[in-house]
Order: C-alpha cells, then structure tokens, then sequence
C-alpha cells in the first residue's frame, strides 16, 4: 500500500466518496497536522523533514483499513480518507488509533523526535458530501483543536469557523471604524483622599449588528498586528480627547485614561499623532494617562522604551494595567517612566474575604508607593473592599461600586445628580483614627 501524493490522492479519493458505497456504510477525513516539523526545518533541513513525513505517513498506511487512504496534502499534514465505516463513532476511534501510535517518540537515525500531531475530523453528510469540503471541515477543526490545546477535534456543522468569523469580523471592524459604528464608555476613577472623580477610563465598545456585544479584547485581538490597529487607536484617541473635552465643557474637571496597545508602542507615527490630538481638543497633556498592558511595557522591543519616554517628555501619564497578570521584571520596571499602577480585579475582588488576596494586595501597594508610583485598584464593588484598600493606603478605586462603564450624556447626568458623592458622605468612608 503506497502513500500518496496531493493530485493522486485527490483524484482517488474523489473517486471512492463518488462510488457507490455499501448499505450503510459511511466515510470520513482526517487531517493530522504536525507542529514540531516545522521546529525541525531549520535544525535538519527540509529533505529530512520531507522524508520523516514519508515515513510517518506509511506508519498511517499500514494502521488504517484496506479501502482507506492515505496522502501527503501540505508541508507538514497528511490527510486520510476513512471510506467504509460501520458508524460515525469509527472515525474518532480510528482518529484515537492514530494519535496512540504518533504518541510514541518517532525513531529517526540516532534522534527520537516528538510528532505533537493534531487532528481534525470530518465526517460524510448531506451538508459536507464532497472531498473538498469535508478536507476544508477537518482543517478547520484542526485549527480548533490547536486553539483549545486537544488532539483531536470533531468539526460540527452548527460551529461557526472561528477564522472565517475572524476574517469577517475584520471587515466589520473596518467598516465599523469609518461609518460611526463604534462607541467608548466612560468608567469614573475616584480619588480614595478626596472622594472625588479623578478621571474616567475610555473603554471601547461594538454593539455588532449580527453578532450583538464584542468584548473589547476579542475587538483587539482582531484589530492587533493588521493594518486596522493604528486605525482604531487614532479613532479611539480623538474620540476620547474630544468627548474628555465635552465633559469638562459640563463641569467634570477630571482626565481620562486611554488603552494603548502593543502594536501602538511599535508605530513610529505615535508620538506625532498623539501631539496633533492634543493641539486639536486642547486637552492638557498632564490629564491624559495612557494605560498599557504588562505584557506589552514589558516586551523589550526595539523602540519601545523610546516612545514611552516620548510619550512622557510630552506630559503624558503612563499606567501599567492588569498588573500582577503578566510577566514582570522588577530590572525592566526601574527602566520604565510609569506614573501609576493598576491593580488586576482577579486580587481585588476577594479581598475583603480572603486573607491571601488581601496580603497580595498589600505587597503591590507597599511596591508601588516606594516606586513613588500611584496605585488604582480596579474590580471595587463593595464598601468593604473599597474599606480595605483605604487602610491599605490604595489611591485610587474603579469598578461597580462606583459605576460601569457609561456613554458620555450618562456620565454627565450622572455628576450632575451627584451619583458619585456617596463615597465622601457615608458613614463607611469616615477617617480611621
């Protein structure tokens, strides 16, 4: 039994799903797909990995059916047609089968090599009835599988592509971007001393027409590394600078702080942008507070360090968000020019009931001050919590207990009727002795 390559197996497996097949039997493909090869290309040439691949799929040849196939479809992907299976459960047995024996370190000259293959599934129905589509099924579950870090992954007619949805979310964006489709929310920030709104948070926001509410990190991760991100950024800078320079218009004498990405530190037009925004609303620099990720202050990119240290000279404020999530570098975090620190609500939330939580807390405040950096806790929903954070000498709170995050007429509504005066007259708030 011969392996075949793409065209043959092509052609002789659009033959076998076109034949008749015998009383209720059915078929399926498989797509088995090998990460590590492309790890070996590099340490012991393409000829090697092509002649592993061979003799992986052989190993395939032998262990399936006398009626099945077998075919080399990609640089690093075999592809098997399962032709007469008694019930659609045979093929996630036989998919089971294989990853069992690709489990096993593959013996190639004096080197075992681990495979790490991962498999997709597609079975024969109405809906999927030619090779080309079910191949397409399988490689879709494929990219699912990787995505959930299984082996194996079953393709589902009723699941939705997630990269085809990527890719047509990424039209929408676009599109969402240039007609008006896109809002910020305004989430206040509260001074712990003076009880008093310090700045809001511009949190983007898409109602998608199909899809309803995308979450914001989901919107970037579409956006981050094509060429809508510098887009999206420079609509959601002038956005919030005009809408920050409303409602200071209306009495709110507070700044706003803005989510920069990992991608925008990478641009060399940021600055230059960032300064045309702030002579256009005549925002003062010293309210702005660009808020970044720890993953990405922490990325020691080539330009990084330089734009935030432009960034500063211009009188901006820098905040590390999600702090305590990512990855950080005390050494990196003394080269860093931040202002203030925000504290994850993963440690926030069960403060007030967990005494581990709580000490967690302590310790990034108690850094932070002798950083002679500002302190916001975000994820405050009760008086207890925002209690504990006053002893613990936190600076600044945001969350529910405060308020969502709201569009700018309620903002405003809201400040006029005092909404957030609650914090300075009750009796929680009263000065420890």
């Amino acid at each position: 039994m011969t392996v075949l390559v793409y065209q043959d197996f092509l052609q002789q497996a659009s033959r076998k799903l076109n034949s008749a097949h015998p009383a209720g039997l059915r078929s399926a493909v498989l797509i088995v797909n090998f990460e590590r090869l492309a790890e070996l290309d590099g340490a012991l040439g393409f000829t090697v990995v092509d002649d592993i691949l061979q003799q992986i799929a052989g190993q395939l040849r032998n262990a399936l059916g006398p009626e099945d196939l077998v075919g080399i479809t990609g640089r690093y992907q075999l592809c098997c047609l399962l032709a007469d299976l008694l019930t659609d459960a045979h093929a996630m047995l036989a998919a089971h089968k294989i990853i069992r024996i690709l489990a096993q370190p593959f013996a190639f000259g004096r080197r075992n090599i681990i495979l790490a293959p991962r498999i997709g599934v597609a079975l024969l129905n109405e809906s999927n009835n030619t090779l080309d589509q079910l191949m397409s099924n399988a490689s879709a579950a494929v990219r699912q599988a990787k995505l959930e870090q299984n082996p194996i992954k079953l393709f589902l007619n009723e699941r939705e592509d997630p990269l085809l949805f990527q890719i047509d979310l990424w039209s929408d964006l676009g599109n969402a971007i240039e007609t008006g489709g896109l809002h910020l929310g305004y989430q206040p920030q509260i001074e712990i001393a003076s009880g008093k709104i310090k700045a809001t948070e511009a949190l983007l926001r898409w109602h998608h027409p199909n899809h309803g509410p995308i979450r914001t990190d989901k919107l970037i991760q579409i956006a981050e590394g094509t060429a809508l991100m510098p887009k999206l950024t420079l609509w959601v800078f002038h956005t919030a600078l005009r809408e920050c320079a409303e409602y200071r218009k209306a009495g709110l004498h507070a700044g706003i702080s803005i989510n920069f990405s990992a991608d925008d530190l990478r641009d060399p037009e940021l600055t230059e942008l960032v300064a045309q925004g702030l002579a256009l609303w005549n925002v003062p620099a010293g309210d702005i507070t660009v808020e970044l990720t720890e993953t990405a202050v922490m990325a020691n990119h080539a330009g990084t360090l330089d734009t935030l240290y432009q960034l500063k000279k211009m009188g901006l404020k820098l905040a590390m968000d999600d702090f305590g999530t990512g990855y950080s570098s005390m050494a990196r975090m003394l080269d860093l020019p931040l202002d203030e620190v925000k504290i994850d609500m993963i440690f926030v939330r069960h403060m007030a009931t967990r005494h581990k939580h709580e000490r967690i807390v302590d310790s990034m405040i108690t850094l932070a001050h002798r950083l002679n950096l500002s302190v916001v806790a975000e994820g405050v929903e009760d008086l207890a919590t925002y209690q504990r954070l006053r002893t613990l000498g936190c600076d600044v709170i945001q969350g529910y207990l405060i308020g969502k995050a709201m569009p700018l007429p309620e903002l405003i509504e809201a400040v006029n009727n005092q909404s957030f005066d609650f914090l300075r007259t009750s009796p929680h708030t009263a000065t420890e002795n």
